[in-house]
């Protein structure tokens, strides 16, 4: 997901973050307003732990972008997120998810 991004800038992203992807996965959750809002706070929030950086940010980002729909109710918007997250390679956005559960409560 790296790549497609950066040729996507024409490669002038020197330093891809999850913000660079929270875009591309709104987009594909077809986002409102709303949940454009919440997933951005809750990007802030997970700088806050060292762990995610264990993770590529597009997972992170895709991960953000699921917990967003779930708990807005929005299975179709997850579904989208994951299908389009799912031509990566690496397989490690369920344990990613799981290690952003406690930003949850933040969601709501």
């Amino acid at each position: 997901m790296e790549w497609l991004v950066q040729e996507l800038l024409d490669f002038q992203c020197l330093l891809p973050t999850m913000y660079n992807f929270l875009g591309f996965y709104l987009k594909a959750a077809i986002a409102d307003e709303e949940m454009e809002r919440k997933t951005k706070y809750l990007a802030e929030l997970a700088l806050r732990d060292h762990r995610q950086l264990r993770f590529w940010p597009s997972t992170v980002a895709a991960g953000l972008a699921i917990l967003v729909s779930l708990a807005a109710n929005r299975d179709l918007s997850c579904q989208h997120v994951m299908e389009t997250h799912i031509r990566t390679k690496v397989d490690d956005l369920p344990e990613c998810i799981k290690s952003l559960e406690w930003l949850v409560k933040y969601a709501c």
